[in-house]
């Protein structure tokens, strides 16, 4: 069986890849470990002119072939508003692979998956869906979405809410199941394991996701001098790109912790893991989002216990401080109550690791070919399966 992945985001040129391509993210070590269970993978989606972009990662993995569609802009809003021109330059190859593959995986929320989605449920293919976004999200096109995609569940269309809880995501249609989001091996898990130990003299912070959205680093940089109070080493780790970098610099320089704060900009996948490994706490004080999910699980993989808002990954572990709000204040308070603690902070460590045994990228792979297989039958015309690693 042949999956085509509707991209959702810019990928570009790489002389360092396999396949001859990069992009930002964790779909795409996601994407290599479903190319695993398929006979072959095919990703179409709108390529950058850029070439071997800091922080990237090729996309590459089991049979996977790249289709390149001229670039669009990053923003959905400008996206919407060219389309017709790239539809005119891409469009008879874009409906040739959604034509000719056996099953589609349309990567939203964007507008070339949203696009891709409708021609798959036009021309009846075998359906996967994974929103990279949070189910309950209120914006007027994501409701529109999200109403069409509890319609089109069930059968053939397997539709997976990304997220945790105890009742089903949607109301309308039980067949819409949760499913988490990871970019951590089970090799990366066992390389991950330090010993479980701080200096209560040290702290240690990093923050690590997209710095599209600030609000995160923002509450960190502004807790960072009521930290100093009782750590007064305290430093800061943040980890991500985006037109806000410049913004959170400015906002470091005006609270006078310029100098205990390094931004490290995009940065890769195992560059993160080991800039983690050296870190003793991960802060993330934000709205649950894709990118916040797998930044979470990568920490807890590295035993770093987790000061953050709500999130589904964390619901009742103890490897977490939940924050009722994030003033600095409230925020300090909670960085004390971790480190402050070395036996705590050992036990809190310890169950991070626990905790990141569930949320493995093996894991993820074999559940949804579990769901899949449930819906369509046998993914491969092989009788011999995969191997259950995935490559790093």
């Amino acid at each position: 069986m042949q999956l085509t992945v509707v991209w959702h985001k810019l990928f570009w040129p790489s002389s360092q890849s396999p396949t001859g391509f990069a992009s930002h993210g964790g779909l795409g070590r996601q994407i290599e470990a479903l190319s695993q269970i398929f006979d072959a993978t095919r990703i179409v989606g709108a390529c950058s002119a850029s070439r071997d972009v800091p922080g990237g990662r090729s996309l590459a993995g089991r049979s996977v072939t790249i289709i390149a569609l001229s670039g669009l802009p990053k923003s959905p809003l400008l996206t919407w508003l060219i389309m017709p021109i790239w539809l005119a330059r891409n469009g008879v190859a874009f409906v040739r692979e959604i034509a000719r593959a056996d099953a589609v995986f349309p990567a939203l929320p964007s507008p070339v998956a949203l696009l891709g989605l409708l021609l798959a449920v036009a021309m009846k293919k075998r359906i996967l869906v994974r929103p990279m976004n949070n189910w309950s999200e209120s914006r007027l096109l994501w409701r529109l979405e999200r109403a069409f995609l509890e319609w089109i569940a069930g059968g053939r269309n397997v539709v997976l809410a990304t997220g945790d809880g105890a009742t089903p995501p949607s109301r309308r249609n039980p067949a819409i199941g949760w499913m988490f989001s990871t970019t951590v091996t089970e090799r990366e898990l066992a390389d991950c394991a330090i010993p479980p130990t701080v200096d209560p003299q040290r702290a240690r912070l990093v923050i690590v996701g997209r710095q599209l959205e600030v609000e995160g680093t923002r509450a960190v940089i502004h807790a960072l001098p009521h930290i100093a109070r009782a750590f007064p080493d305290v430093a800061l780790d943040v980890v991500g790109h985006g037109p806000a970098l410049s913004t959170l610099r400015r906002l470091a320089r005006e609270r006078q912790v310029d100098g205990r704060v390094t931004f490290h900009g995009a940065m890769t996948h195992e560059g993160v893991l080991a800039l983690l490994r050296r870190n003793d706490l991960f802060c993330l004080p934000v709205v649950e989002n894709e990118s916040s999910r797998q930044a979470v699980i990568e920490a807890l993989a590295c035993g770093l216990p987790v000061v953050s808002t709500r999130l589904a990954c964390l619901d009742g572990q103890r490897c977490a401080v939940v924050l009722k709000d994030t003033s600095p204040e409230a925020l300090a308070e909670s960085v004390a109550s971790c480190l402050g603690d070395p036996e705590r902070y050992r036990m809190m460590s310890m169950e991070a690791r626990r905790v990141a045994h569930a949320f493995t990228l093996e894991r993820w792979r074999d559940i949804i070919r579990e769901r899949l297989e449930q819906a369509w039958g046998p993914l491969q015309s092989a009788a011999v399966r995969v191997p259950a690693d995935v490559r790093a």
